[in-house]
């Protein structure tokens, strides 16, 4: 089947071919009558006519592209993020380069420049997991958005999940659910996302008086996560719920309850600050967990790139923050009376 042209879109509109062209390359205002310029966009609509990008390129001087540099951590590549940004970006009918640095400063270095002799219009950062950031100096020049970290100088526009909100919401459900003894099975302590996640969790159990049991657990696989749970729970007074940072920590968690013949919700409740590799819903009961906008987060900072490449003005600085929504399942329960309470010893 024969490509539409502009040519087609002329001819069904009733208009010059050059009118077409001044429509559909934004040139519209003022050169074309407003009834005129309806008629262009719907028979474009109509034909599904796209325009050429190389042409467009050439007649504007624009590439179209943008640059992604990205990295992998321990639990693989941001791909929810990557897969979200793709999809906008080509709706939009720009190209991404992407560019995996492996959080290698000099690897970084040389992917910047070579997007740069590509001539890419804008910069992505993309993270695997929240972390400081600091972005290189190329990137202080050139329209740049951070996602998923962010710049602890501010110089750089960043959009990121709420994490410390996110904490604060976990804690939240439980104490809801009339828990008081709670655990918290933390990531590496190094880690910024670790930091934030366990501050929201700490600053709502302080408002109700709580102090959680807190465990670090060196990794995120569930083996640590099994060993780390029971110590938690062969406490005198162990933990009626359990806050677990990490869905591969949930599942660490659920496997050292099933050990323990623990039930859950009946025994334990559970849950998830993450659920990114979607373990934690698989679980039976599926484990409540605090959804991460992965989505939502690359939809924005593809929007405000363009926003800004259309503008051609040097933007300010901003610093966007998405909320991170509960998704309650049946791994939370209300806890056990004392009379009821279980004991690890006589299991």
């Amino acid at each position: 089947m024969r490509r539409p042209t502009a040519q087609d879109v002329a001819n069904l509109a009733g208009v010059s071919r050059s009118s077409v062209s001044l429509v559909l390359n934004g040139r519209a205002a003022g050169n074309i009558a407003a009834h005129k310029q309806q008629a262009i966009l719907e028979a474009a609509e109509r034909l599904n006519y796209r325009p050429n990008a190389v042409a467009l390129s050439l007649s504007s001087q624009r590439t179209r592209t943008i640059g992604v540099l990205t990295w992998p951590s321990v639990c693989g590549t941001p791909s929810l993020i990557m897969r979200a940004a793709l999809r906008t970006a080509t709706q939009a009918g720009y190209v991404l380069i992407f560019m995996d640095t492996g959080g290698d400063h000099d690897v970084e270095s040389q992917a910047l420049a070579s997007l740069r002799d590509r001539q890419v219009e804008g910069l992505l950062v993309i993270a695997p997991e929240v972390v400081d950031y600091r972005p290189a100096e190329p990137m202080l020049s050139m329209p740049t958005i951070l996602v998923n970290c962010a710049d602890p100088q501010a110089g750089v526009t960043s959009v990121v999940p709420d994490e410390t909100g996110a904490g604060a919401t976990a804690a939240q459900i439980l104490i809801d659910g009339g828990h008081s003894r709670i655990g918290l099975l933390a990531g590496p302590t190094e880690s910024v996302q670790t930091r934030l996640r366990v501050a929201g969790c700490h600053s709502v159990l302080a408002l109700a008086d709580i102090t959680a049991s807190v465990e670090f657990v060196g990794g995120r696989d569930a083996a640590s996560a099994a060993v780390a749970t029971r110590t938690l729970l062969t406490q005198p007074e162990p933990p009626t719920a359990l806050i677990c940072a990490h869905e591969r920590l949930a599942v660490g968690a659920a496997l050292a309850a099933a050990q323990l013949q623990l039930d859950i919700p009946q025994d334990l409740s559970l849950v998830s600050l993450e659920d990114g590799e979607q373990l934690a819903c698989e679980l039976s009961p599926a484990v409540t967990t605090i959804k991460r906008p992965d989505q939502a987060m690359a939809e924005q900072a593809v929007t405000m790139l363009l926003e800004r490449l259309a503008d051609d003005t040097e933007n300010s600085v901003k610093q966007v923050a998405f909320v991170c929504p509960p998704v309650l399942r049946d791994s939370v329960g209300s806890p056990r009376s004392a009379s009821q309470s279980w004991s690890t010893a006589s299991r």
